[in-house]
């Protein structure tokens, strides 16, 4: 890609259609809006608002930093190793942009060709990008060995962009934590600062495991990046698949290919995001926590926020969008998958919106039913962002810091039971002695 297409803002529309096919930039509006701003007010002491407004700050400026400077920069890269363009500057890197379902073994490559052409040219009225696919495909003169370079190409920057993002959020905690231990000399939970009476025998098994943590997190990493993208190549290629898990999975990925495709060529795609998040994220971030009750805070948030942000979100646009196509005649909801299909009311809710930067193209919509459509399914989409936000912000933690005070008013009262009971022995032996 030449440059990062950026949002024009011109209206609440195009600002949607940019959020909803950047899920970079919808995370980072949810981890602002949900994780960030409304946990720091929620935070049992300035400590631990002060380590969430700096992880959501960092995590906020690799959201944009990853897409825009990083994947680009892959994509040419590996483009010319490979020998498909000739030069880093070459239109011809645009070719990344061909949707995988093109790089499939019976699917037509020249199609694909000619489609993602097509979108450039329109847009800068010539025919250079055409020009430049042609010239690959006639240098290559087999698109079955195109493809496969094109799929290698695909995994190697799916592999980098998996290590590096994981990386960066891997390490997000980690800066945090050591802001705040180089500030109050604790290494407990910060949440937990005020509440809890003794923290010297957190301090030493946290210093203790220290180095096993940091490898720990290194491993989840890069192991799973490595695996996945080879996963996603193997199901992509593959013609015939066993029955077995292994199988299932591979023919999972070719039945959906749309799902491992970088929007503009930058951004990841929910699946991507998602994988990254179970298989990297969540681990490193239960290994990195400092004791049992940020284990136990981190795993129910993480657990709150990845099922809010999936499924959340998914099923109050579906609610939302199905009322509205049927009270107002908008035709907000994709049904072009089911059409014809007499879905009952468990079935429709696997209807999802159409992508809004389809809709202005949707032939046959008049254009009062177009302006409807575009209007309100724009605001379901950010009142369904903002519910999801609330809910993530303000209801999650009020339930996680009761059951904090409840955890660690327990250990203080067995701890307190410990030294009397350790007072007595040592009165008794006195006694004795």
């Amino acid at each position: 890609m030449d440059s990062v297409s950026l949002p024009s803002f011109k209206g609440l529309y195009d600002a949607t259609a940019y959020v909803q096919n950047h899920t970079l930039i919808n995370r980072g509006i949810t981890t602002i809006g949900g994780s960030t701003v409304p946990q720091c007010i929620m935070s049992n002491n300035k400590y631990e608002a002060q380590e969430r407004a700096l992880m959501g700050g960092i995590y906020f400026v690799a959201s944009y930093l990853t897409p825009i400077m990083l994947i680009p920069l892959y994509n040419k890269h590996f483009l010319k190793n490979k020998g498909i363009i000739k030069e880093l500057e070459s239109i011809g890197k645009r070719i990344i942009q061909v949707p995988k379902k093109y790089l499939k073994p019976d699917a037509d490559l020249k199609k694909g060709l000619e489609e993602t052409a097509k979108i450039f040219d329109e847009k800068a009225h010539n025919t250079k990008t055409k020009e430049a696919f042609e010239e690959i495909y006639s240098r290559y003169n087999d698109p079955a060995k195109l493809k496969s370079d094109l799929l290698s190409v695909h995994e190697k920057i799916l592999t980098t962009d998996f290590i590096t993002t994981a990386a960066m959020w891997s390490a997000i905690p980690w800066v945090a934590t050591e802001f705040t231990e180089h500030r109050t000399k604790r290494t407990d939970f910060s949440g937990g600062f005020y509440l809890k009476d003794d923290n010297s025998k957190t301090t030493k098994e946290h210093k203790k495991s220290k180095n096993k943590k940091i490898i720990g997190n290194i491993l989840f990493s890069v192991v799973p990046g490595i695996l996945f993208a080879k996963a996603v190549t193997k199901g992509l290629s593959s013609k015939n698949f066993s029955n077995n898990i292994y199988g299932k999975l591979l023919k999972h990925i070719s039945d959906n290919p749309h799902n491992f495709d970088y929007t503009s060529g930058t951004n990841m795609s929910k699946t991507i995001y998602a994988a990254i998040w179970v298989l990297s994220s969540f681990p490193a971030k239960i290994i990195s926590s400092r004791d049992s009750n940020e284990r136990r805070d981190r795993t129910l948030r993480d657990v709150g926020l990845f099922t809010m942000f999936f499924g959340g979100d998914f099923l109050i646009n579906n609610i939302a969008g199905r009322f509205a196509d049927r009270i107002f005649g908008t035709r907000i909801m994709d049904t072009e998958k089911y059409k014809g299909q007499n879905l009952n009311f468990f079935e429709k809710f696997k209807l999802s919106l159409k992508n809004f930067k389809d809709i202005p193209n949707i032939e046959g919509m008049t254009p009062e039913v177009m302006k409807r459509t575009k209007n309100i399914g724009a605001g379901l989409y950010w009142f369904s962002l903002l519910t999801n936000t609330a809910l993530i912000g303000f209801a999650l933690p009020k339930v996680l810091n009761k059951f904090l005070r409840y955890n660690i008013s327990k250990e203080n009262f067995n701890q307190q039971k410990s030294n009397l009971s350790l007072q007595k022995t040592i009165s008794m032996d006195k006694f004795i002695s």
